[in-house]
Formats: structure tokens, sequence, C-alpha cells
């Protein structure tokens, strides 16, 4: 009543009062942020919107003010993510609004009071329609949300569907800016590994010759059977065998 407002504590039955000292105006009309349930949405008796976030369901502070002239009362609020709907409401006809809010808690262009000042163009949209004797928002969490009226005579129910939402920026990576030197460190790594292993192969396989071939045999190296000196070798080792064989049947006749 009054400039006095704040919760009902249903356990105690007692009023709660909320001071807010930049708040000097009559609450015409309040509802509860979606989102943030220490967050309060108020209307004032010109049909400015006020934003404030209570502590301990005592203190408030002020997160954004609407100015004068933006909205009109007599005014009704509803809230869903990132933005305020309003009910304007008139003799002849109304309309419905939405303001934006999605900038509180982002942390940037506070004023000293700590208040975020609202966007160059606060009303993100506004429609007008008949006169409405009541209305009613229904979230939803993943399709749009519902918004319903019942006409002045009562007589006529519209449900529209809220094809409206808040930009979510993506999370930036906190490793992105060392993934492309930790890439590059294992790819010299590996490179550096497979030289050295091909280095030391040709250590153990090569030095020309007989002798580096049987050291590397002795190492657990492969031989070259295929190779000319080698067969070579065979060769000869098979002629002198035959020659042998010869002179054995040689003193065999004699």
């Amino acid at each position: 009543s009054g400039q006095d407002w704040g919760y009902v504590d249903l356990e105690k039955f007692e009023l709660r009062p909320v001071d807010c000292p930049m708040f000097n105006g009559r609450v015409m009309d309040a509802v509860l942020d979606t989102t943030v349930a220490s967050r309060v949405m108020v209307t004032d008796e010109d049909g400015s919107v006020w934003i404030f976030t209570v502590k301990n369901k005592k203190d408030c502070k002020l997160d954004m003010h609407f100015e004068n002239g933006t909205t009109s009362w007599p005014l009704h609020l509803s809230s869903v993510r990132g933005f305020v709907l309003g009910l304007e409401e008139g003799e002849q006809a109304s309309s419905v609004l939405a303001l934006n809010t999605s900038m509180i808690g982002k942390g940037k262009g506070k004023s000293e009071a700590g208040s975020v000042p609202p966007p160059s163009q606060p009303i993100v949209w506004r429609r007008n329609r008949g006169p409405v004797r009541s209305w009613s928002v229904q979230r939803r969490s993943k399709e749009g949300d519902l918004l319903a009226f019942l006409s002045r005579d009562g007589r006529e129910i519209e449900i529209m569907e809220l094809l409206m939402s808040v930009y979510t920026p993506p999370v930036a990576d906190q490793f992105s800016n060392f993934k492309m030197p930790v890439i590059a460190v294992a790819v010299v790594l590996v490179m550096g590994y497979q030289y050295m292993k091909n280095k030391g192969g040709k250590g153990l396989l090569g030095g020309g010759g007989a002798g580096g071939r049987a050291g590397g045999a002795g190492a657990g190296g492969k031989l070259d059977f295929g190779d000319s000196d080698f067969a070579a070798a065979l060769r000869n080792k098979k002629r002198l065998g035959g020659l042998g064989g010869l002179k054995g049947k040689a003193g065999a006749l004699g």
C-alpha cells in the first residue's frame, strides 16, 4: 500500500517490507523473474517499469529502469527469459509489448549506482489488439511460450505462441590458445622419433661389405641372402664339394 511493498511470509504470517532507496513511486503491479527468483519487476503509477534484485527479501538493488513514456498505465507485467512482457489496457483497445532485459547481469555498462541502462530501443515489439479482460503466460522449456487472452465481453479466448529467444554466445574454450602449439610439438616429436629410428636401423644394417652385414646379423639383423658376394661364396663351396666327390671316386677306381 502506498510506497510500501514487500513479501508475505506464509509460514510466520508476517509482512516483510522491502527497502528500495532508489524507488519513490507506488507499486501498481509486481512479478518475479522466471530465471532469477531474487529479481522483481514492478511498475509504478506512471507505467514505468523498474527491475530490482532483492537480497534476503528485504534489501533491494536497482538493476534497470525504463524511462517514463516507454510504457503507460494501466500496465500488467509478466516475465520470460530475457524479456518483460506487458499488457497495456485501454477502454477501446489494448496492446501487448516486450521489453528487452537481456543485458541485466552481463556486467557491462553499469552506472555508479550499479544499474544497467536500458537499451537504446527498449521495446522489442508491440502489437495492438482489442480490449482484454484478463491474460496469462504459460512458459515452456523446449518450445515457444504461450500467451492466452480473454476478451472484454468474456466470449473469446485467443492463444498465441511466442516465438522469441535470447541469443546465448558460445562458451569460449579455455584451452583453445594451446591447441596449435601442442599439435605442433607433437608433430615435431613424431618426426624426430621416425628420423632417429631410421638412422639407427641404417647403422645396424649398413657399413658396407660382408663385415657390416655380419655385424648386423649378430645384432639381431637379417642377412641379405640375395647379395652377390654371399651367393658367389655359396656357389664356390658347392663346386669344391663336387670336386672332392670326383677325387674320391677316382681313388676308388685306381
